[in-house]
């Protein structure tokens, strides 16, 4: 029995208002999509594999909410600013953006193409499709609410992840500087800081050797992973009126992990 989007205590949170969530396939941004759909949002949702955008959609669809695919390479600035138009001429406004696209390459520092591909990924991506969102919707609107998921990576340092380390830094520091330049538009920006969470890249096939994951999750004083969810509820937050005067705030949703390790994670 397909589940329905209508019982969520706060299923008018976003009532007539548009989200664009990249990266959302999987993972936390398949998470934060249905979310914000089942709390009545109409939902554009971006993911590089075509099948996993196309299949996210039809997930909120046969849940009662709406939601289009905006399938393509969130890195690619020139796709991000034609999938910013495609969702205006649809829907006419965004109030919401959900920068989540992110990858990581286990790569020494010697390793410029890793670097390069996971910057380019993670925070160029990010700078893009804000510059894009603010500049055809939320600037002219004089309000909107921007999401930017990071890591406790980018208040940390990981071994042989300089690329990733680097991009999540530079994705605080993008945080805080839009919400300050931002603000007089009525811009809010915000970045949840997720710790171990259950999703492919650290329970699937390619993810963690189990090792390795054993020792990640013996560093979280909750004793277990986030789920993908328990970030999505964060982000929900963030994105709100009920956060209507939170900006520049990054949150770490990460169990006390840096609360007892600060500085390297390992």
């Amino acid at each position: 029995m397909t589940p329905s989007l209508s019982p969520d205590p706060a299923s008018d949170r976003f009532k007539g208002r548009v989200a664009v969530v990249t990266g959302a396939g999987g993972g936390i941004g398949r998470a934060a999509a249905l979310l914000l759909a089942r709390q009545g949002a109409l939902v554009a949702l971006n993911d590089l594999n075509p099948d996993l955008a196309a299949a996210a959609v039809s997930g909120i669809e046969a849940a009662g909410g709406r939601a289009l695919a905006l399938p393509g390479d969130a890195a690619d600035e020139a796709f991000a600013a034609e999938a910013v138009a495609d969702v205006m001429r649809v829907c006419g406004r965004i109030d919401v953006l959900v920068n989540n696209v992110g990858i990581s390459v286990v790569a020494p520092a010697e390793d410029f193409i890793a670097w390069d591909r996971v910057v380019r990924t993670n925070l160029y991506s990010q700078f893009y499709w804000s510059r894009e969102v603010a500049k055809a919707a939320m600037i002219p609107a004089g309000r909107g609410a921007i999401v930017n998921v990071a890591s406790i990576a980018g208040l940390a340092a990981v071994p042989n992840q300089i690329g990733y380390v680097v991009s999540k830094h530079g994705v605080v520091g993008l945080t805080r500087s839009l919400a300050v330049e931002w603000g007089r538009h009525g811009i809010r920006v915000n970045c949840v800081c997720p710790g171990i969470t259950a999703t492919d890249l650290t329970t699937g096939a390619s993810g963690m050797d189990p090792e390795r994951l054993r020792a990640r999750i013996a560093r979280v004083p909750l004793g277990r992973m986030g789920e993908a969810e328990e970030q999505a509820q964060a982000i929900a937050y963030l994105a709100s009126d009920e956060a209507g005067y939170v900006s520049g705030l990054i949150m770490n949703a990460d169990g006390g992990q840096l609360a007892l390790h600060s500085g390297v994670m390992t």
